[in-house]
């Protein structure tokens, strides 16, 4: 066999091996991943479906503007900019 037919064989098959290992560590790191973050909201058919309950501890938004005194929509939340003036209304 010639010397440089050889040389090719050998960079083919490095190269192979080397695609073979990147693609196993990838799927380590999707696999490690999959494990240190949690599945929520992954629901399968089976699963019953939940309901989220409102968190009682959050006050109700205000329904009106702090800053500028106009009324705000019913479902204004927390944290949202006032559609009228701009100012970011937090509790």
């Amino acid at each position: 066999m010639n010397p440089s037919k050889k040389k090719n064989l050998l960079t083919v098959a490095g190269l192979i091996l080397l695609l073979l290992a990147c693609v196993a560590a990838v799927e380590l790191i999707f696999m490690g991943l999959g494990e240190a973050i949690p599945n929520q909201g992954r629901g399968s058919a089976s699963q019953s479906v939940q309901t989220e309950l409102p968190d009682q501890s959050t006050p109700a938004a205000p329904s009106f503007c702090p800053f500028c005194g106009e009324g705000l929509p019913s479902t204004f939340q927390w944290g949202q900019f006032c559609p009228y003036c701009g100012g970011q209304v937090e509790a």
